[in-house]
Order: C-alpha cells, then structure tokens, then sequence
C-alpha cells in the first residue's frame, strides 16, 4: 500500500497551481502572460565579441522572465508572447548588424523568430561603386540583415530604421545621382514587401536631414519618415535599467 502511494505520488507531473493555471482558456493566459512580460519600451539587444547575446530592459526586474522556467509548456506559450508583443532594439555598428540578428535568431530558434511582430535596427547600409561614377548599391552587410528578415520574421509587422548622418548615403553633403539612390532605396523596399505581414516601414532620422526629393521617394514607397526629434511613441525613451541574458 505504502508503495502503491509512493508510485501515486511520484507520478505528478506539476503542482496543483500549475494544473489550474494550464486549465485556463489560452485567450486568457496569454492575457496574463502580456500583462507581466509586454514592455513600453524596446528591448536593446547587443553582444560583446566572443559573448552570449545579452539585453537591456529599462526598469524591469531581474526576475521577469521567470516564467519561463516554470514547465515546458507554460515555457513554450510565454515564448509565444514574449516576442510577438516587444519591441527588439538590434544596437550595433551598421557593419555588425547583420552579424547580431543572426545571433539573435539562431539565439531563439526558428519558432520564436517567426513570432517576431516589431524590429528596430540601423537603415541597410549603402555604398558607392568603386569605378562607377555616382553609383550606389546596398552593402552586403546590407544585403545580409535583408534577407536574415525576410527567411526567419514571416511574422514581422513593423520595422523601425534608424539614420545616423553622416554615416549613411542619405545624409550626406555630397552631391550624389538621386536616380541610383531611389534605385538603391527601391532594392531595399522590395526585399521588404516580401514579408507579406510588414505593414510598418519607419525610417527615423536620428542626425541630419535627407534631400527633400529623397525624403519624398521614401515616403511614395509607403515608408513612414521622421524627421529629428520626432519620437512615435514617447514611452520607448530608455532611462536606464537592468541587462538580462536571452534564452
């Protein structure tokens, strides 16, 4: 007998709270999973040479990813929620980028890459043509963080770009071909609309200003330009916070 209640005992999965909470409709636990692990401001993504890819949460506690941890299934749908309901902020070097996205997404694996909703990284990086008078192509580092979107973020609803003059084509006090430019432009709006869910396509201008011309093509593409100074939603500013290791 004394057996027979070991054998009962020992064949629980989870705890009685776990059961109930894994009882509940999921429409309701992803509503519980959003209230704890939705953020108001991006999550800053970076990773140190020879590192594990880490982020930066403003204001969040060192423990609100615990859920995580609780059971795998409980694990798997908070997954789910975590990257379809952030912002992830990619911070590096636009020669780099393409590199920390494919850490990022081999980091979380196909599944959760495919859940991704919202992506902010530096504008794909253009450069001129070594012999070709004024012409302009994308970067293959460009090219890279391109097509690293369009493969793993099926998913992907909105994607922020920053400009940082003078370091990018468009901000620049050179005189340049506009045509080859808008070429170049209409190359990247096309990899893009290939992510059939990607209804967002924001360029924010963090330092100079592009040619009135320029700054009209983009906005004939659909893309959202903004101007300096001009934040989409105030609460995304970073005050400072704690680092946390992605899983």
């Amino acid at each position: 007998m004394a057996a027979a209640r070991s054998n009962r005992t020992l064949s629980r999965p989870i705890s009685s709270a776990h059961a109930g909470f894994l009882n509940l409709p999921i429409d309701l636990s992803k509503s519980s999973y959003r209230q704890v692990l939705a953020v108001a401001h991006p999550l800053f993504l970076f990773q140190d040479p020879g590192c594990r890819i880490e982020s930066f949460g403003p204001e969040r506690p060192p423990q609100w990813l615990a859920l995580l941890y609780t059971n795998r299934q409980i694990s798997d749908e908070v997954k789910t929620v975590l990257h379809s309901t952030n912002e992830f902020a990619f911070e590096e070097e636009t020669k780099r980028q393409g590199n920390l996205l494919k850490s990022f997404l081999d980091c979380i694996g196909s599944v959760n890459a495919g859940f991704l909703s919202y992506i902010r990284m530096s504008f794909p990086a253009t450069e001129g043509v070594d012999g070709q008078l004024d012409e302009i192509r994308i970067r293959e580092d460009g090219w890279q963080t391109l097509r690293l979107l369009q493969e793993h973020c099926a998913n992907l609803k909105a994607l922020e770009t920053l400009v940082y003059g003078p370091n990018c084509i468009l901000i620049t006090d050179k005189e340049i071909n506009v045509r080859f430019l808008q070429d170049a432009l209409q190359d990247i709006n096309t990899q893009l609309r290939a992510i059939r869910r990607l209804d967002r396509i924001i360029v924010k201008i963090r330092s100079g200003s592009p040619a009135h011309q320029i700054a009209e093509f983009m906005q004939q593409l659909g893309w959202i330009v903004l101007p300096r100074n001009r934040e989409i939603n105030p609460s995304t500013t970073v005050v400072g916070g704690p680092r946390y290791i992605l899983l």
